[in-house]
């Protein structure tokens, strides 16, 4: 059997792996589902390759896919959306087109066809100062390029973690770090529902996570971007008091 050019990798618990919209069968693409929780029966699909977890967190997950994907471009699914497959086939061909390019992040839309936030309009370059709102689904990666570099999703963030978000934007400014060349690319690729856990705020929980995500990225500038976040988005925080435990990483118990 031919390597396949492009893997979808879908993180789930064994619950709701059933519940998951996969992609018709394509030529050159194979689906890996990696479940935790416990054992399901697999979709009676011959592209599709199931891996059992017996840990929990999503990064997790997706660190397995990162090691048992055999395409050159990996896509990162949730078990509660969709794909557009015009969408799948305009990153294929950036990669492609563009050879220096390891990271592209997509656009996504709602369940009523609307853009979950705010984009760029245009092809932009990446950093750790403009990726924060990245969503793992519209994340898609040259593979060789990561493994490479040792580069995986750290797993002590995101979904099933403490610190439930900013995965992705740990994820994304570590390839940034590395060297590796990310891009924006302003093509819709998936659809899903509009609650997310990386789009909350006002609680004293998702501002504790994010506290300590810029922590971990900024490291002795962290206060400084965090001062610029609340300066840039006031009203993300409930009171001038979670603002200030925000921006000082104080969160007694």
């Amino acid at each position: 059997m031919n390597k396949p050019k492009i893997t979808i990798g879908y993180s789930s618990l064994s619950d709701r792996v059933s519940g998951i919209d996969l992609p018709s069968k394509k030529a050159g693409t194979e689906i890996l589902i990696a479940v935790q929780g416990g054992c399901v029966q697999p979709p009676d699909r011959d592209d599709v390759r199931m891996i059992y977890l017996d840990t929990l967190g999503a990064a997790k997950s997706r660190n397995e896919i990162l090691r048992k994907a055999e395409g050159e471009i990996v896509f990162f699914g949730d078990d509660d959306m969709h794909w557009k497959d015009e969408g799948l086939i305009k990153a294929v061909e950036y990669f492609d087109r563009c050879e220096d390019v390891d990271l592209i992040l997509c656009q996504s839309k709602n369940e009523h066809g609307n853009l979950r936030k705010r984009y760029f309009t245009k092809v932009t370059r990446l950093s750790r100062f403009n990726s924060a709102k990245a969503a793992t689904y519209e994340i898609v990666i040259r593979l060789s390029s990561f493994r490479e570099n040792n580069i995986y999703f750290h797993e002590d963030y995101g979904a099933g973690t403490k610190n439930y978000l900013g995965d992705e934007f740990i994820f994304i400014s570590a390839a940034c770090n590395a060297g590796l060349k990310c891009e924006f690319l302003p093509t819709t690729i998936a659809f899903h529902p509009s609650d997310s856990s990386g789009l909350r705020y006002g609680t004293l929980e998702d501002s504790r996570a994010r506290s300590n995500v810029f922590e971990h990225i900024f490291s002795r500038f962290a206060v400084l971007a965090r001062l610029g976040f609340v300066v840039k988005n006031p009203l993300r925080f409930r009171s001038p008091k979670l603002a200030c435990q925000f921006i000082f990483r104080y969160f007694p118990k």
